[in-house]
């Protein structure tokens, strides 16, 4: 309970103190700013995951990060799955990854980065 308590006063604290919001997976990445960590999230994502492999384990990581996709009838399109975090006391970073898939296997990765005002 102890932990959780603290947990939670440390998570408060850094959203009042204008730090970033970002989960720990995601934290070098936010930190690197939209263009290098647009560019190290995607290297990362297609050495873990290349093209061909299954798209499960893909899918679940970028849960983990907070990433939320939106479900994705036609096999044709890419699938968009998307990430906010709150960089500063006035800025948004937003992370979207285009998965291109046929339900089953991981056929690319497309990652963009933008700021915004808060």
């Amino acid at each position: 309970m102890a932990a959780l308590l603290l947990g939670a006063l440390a998570l408060g604290a850094q959203m009042f103190s204008g730090g970033f919001t970002a989960r720990p997976g995601m934290e070098p990445y936010v930190k690197a700013g939209p263009r290098t960590g647009a560019e190290r999230l995607e290297q990362d994502l297609l050495a873990a995951h290349p093209p061909g492999s299954n798209l499960g384990p893909l899918a679940e990581l970028l849960r983990q990060y907070g990433f939320q996709c939106e479900a994705v009838r036609q096999v044709t399109i890419a699938e968009s799955c998307r990430f906010r975090s709150r960089r500063s006391d006035d800025q948004v970073l937003t992370a979207t990854v285009e998965l291109g898939h046929d339900g089953l296997v991981v056929q690319s990765i497309a990652v963009r980065m933008a700021l915004s005002a808060n």
